[in-house]
């Protein structure tokens, strides 16, 4: 809804230009200058808004409102679908009923893109989903700043100690009800269709959290890359039956971390 006004707004603005400052002056619109000034002010103020639009829900709702408010979260998700939307990104979800009814779970999935972020969030829109997530992203322009107030956790793997702290942050947000997703790869596969290795530390959070564990499989197609805009780029996101804790608590992290890796690289292959 969020991308559909701001287009609506843009296309106001870009028709409303021509007409004052060249259909009027002829009763023609022949002036490529206006028509050009137009369009790129149109652009202009759309994003003037949407930067309002960010500025204003931060301090007004995101900024006082518990992590787990799906009121900031459903903010949140509106943002993050504006690119996935401009981009032409079509994705179908398998398996939404797998979901747990409350939230306060982990999420494992495969990691394949910076778009795994604002899809994961978009498209599990009930919940009130967070990240563990890399310095960097908290460093993003206008909407870095929303990443902590959602329940994003910074991991710095500088140091040990840091890491370990983070671990313990995310575990005490999904006892909290957060959705925590981690990327067990721990970056991006540059490969469509294959899972590098699993960071066994990663799933201390499901044991120490005492909290279901939903594996997650992000799947693309093997010529996703050479799909340009704009045309489709089509994705699946298929969500497993959860790990309950009662059976996910008999595991060593190994053993868990072999388990899910094989349940997400089950799906990989459904467009060959």
């Amino acid at each position: 809804m969020l991308t559909i006004a701001l287009l609506i707004m843009n296309f106001i603005i870009t028709i409303l230009g021509i007409y004052l400052f060249d259909y009027q002056v002829d009763g023609i619109v022949n002036n490529p200058i206006v028509i050009i000034l137009s369009i790129l002010i149109g652009w202009l103020i759309m994003i003037l808004l949407l930067a309002g639009y960010i500025e204003g829900a931060y301090y007004l709702v995101a900024k006082n409102k518990p992590k787990t408010s799906m009121l900031k979260h459903k903010i949140a998700k509106q943002m993050v679908s504006i690119p996935m939307h401009l981009m032409n990104m079509r994705t179908d979800v398998v398996g939404l009923e797998n979901l747990p009814k409350d939230p306060g779970f982990s999420i494992y999935s495969n990691h394949t893109s910076m778009f795994d972020v604002p899809l994961l969030m978009y498209k599990l829109y009930e919940y009130p989903v967070a990240f563990l997530e890399k310095e960097k992203l908290v460093n993003v322009f206008m909407f870095g700043k929303w990443t902590p107030v959602l329940g994003c956790v910074t991991i710095d793997r500088s140091s040990d100690r840091k890491g370990a702290e983070a671990i313990i942050n995310v575990i005490k947000n999904v006892k909290s009800g957060s959705s925590m997703v981690i990327f067990p790869e721990g970056t991006r596969s540059k490969e469509i269709g294959s899972l590098l290795e699993f960071k066994q530390g990663s799933f201390k959070v499901a044991l120490k959290s005492k909290a279901p564990l939903v594996p997650i499989t992000i799947v693309k197609p093997k010529n996703y890359k050479k799909i340009k805009w704009p045309f489709k780029k089509r994705t699946v996101l298929v969500i497993h039956k959860p790990i309950p804790y009662d059976e996910l608590k008999t595991m060593k992290t190994l053993e868990l971390s072999e388990h899910v890796k094989k349940i997400i690289g089950s799906s990989l292959g459904i467009f060959e």
